[in-house]
């Protein structure tokens, strides 16, 4: 099951910290969505997923401006 973590509305670095908090509530090896559309995170995440070794899956725009972000945490 994926874990959908909804940051639409809430700049940066808020999206980032909300993945903080599900990698230390979530197991390893979980698939996590992220839901944002703070432009910046599509820096921000790549980033922050590279600095605590998680995957990074797909990152897409959809049509209604929401990035989302797949990632496997580590």
């Amino acid at each position: 099951m994926m874990h959908v973590i909804d940051e639409r509305g809430r700049p940066c670095p808020l999206p980032v910290i909300a993945l903080g908090r599900a990698l230390l509530s979530q197991p390893s090896g979980s698939a996590l969505t992220l839901l944002a559309d703070d432009p910046v995170v599509r820096t921000d995440v790549p980033a922050w997923c590279s600095m605590v070794g998680a995957a990074l899956l797909d990152l897409v725009q959809d049509a209604d401006g929401t990035i989302r972000i797949h990632i496997l945490l580590p």
